[in-house]
């Protein structure tokens, strides 16, 4: 993350990925459930562990923006030139985005907003505007279903009138 916000002080808010820890039951649950399947290469903790850190990294909206900018172009970042992951895969998490990015408000918000794009529990949210840009918004006051609210609402206004919009 770092190296693609071009930002070596992007890093991990310890309160908030002990928040998640303690509140993390259902991440829990389906982490048995998933090692159960023999779908978890390590321990049901230390994956936790990773995914509750993943969740608190800390940056602001140009860090986001800039780190995510590789998803709109194909997999390669457009600042170095570099070729990060295989255009396929950029569009399949682009897509995994569209479809869940958001949890149960993923169907909401792929309708207002017409972009892929993934929530955080601290207000931030990036979108992607493929062959075009990445947008990342950050309010915290968040939704029902844990997306920022007035972030959504600027995104679906700013997506329209870019034209960006895959509904347009």
């Amino acid at each position: 993350m770092r190296a693609r916000a071009g930002d070596e002080a992007v890093g991990i808010d310890l309160d908030v990925a002990f928040s998640e820890s303690e509140t993390g039951a259902r991440n829990r649950s389906l982490t048995h459930f998933m090692d159960a399947f023999g779908n978890l290469r390590e321990p049901v903790e230390t994956t936790l562990g990773v995914y509750f850190r993943q969740c608190a990294i800390a940056m602001s909206c140009n860090q986001l923006a800039k780190a995510g900018l590789f998803l709109a172009m194909e997999g390669r970042d457009p600042l170095t030139g570099e070729q990060l992951i295989e255009p396929h895969r950029a569009r399949r998490i682009n897509a995994i985005m569209m479809l869940c990015g958001h949890y149960d408000n993923s169907g909401e918000f792929a309708f207002r907003v017409g972009l892929p794009g993934k929530s955080g529990v601290g207000g931030g949210i990036l979108c992607i505007a493929p062959g075009q840009g990445s947008i990342a918004v950050w309010s915290p006051g968040l939704n029902e279903a844990g997306t920022s609210l007035v972030g959504a609402i600027a995104l679906e206004h700013f997506a329209y009138a870019a034209g960006w919009s895959v509904f347009d």
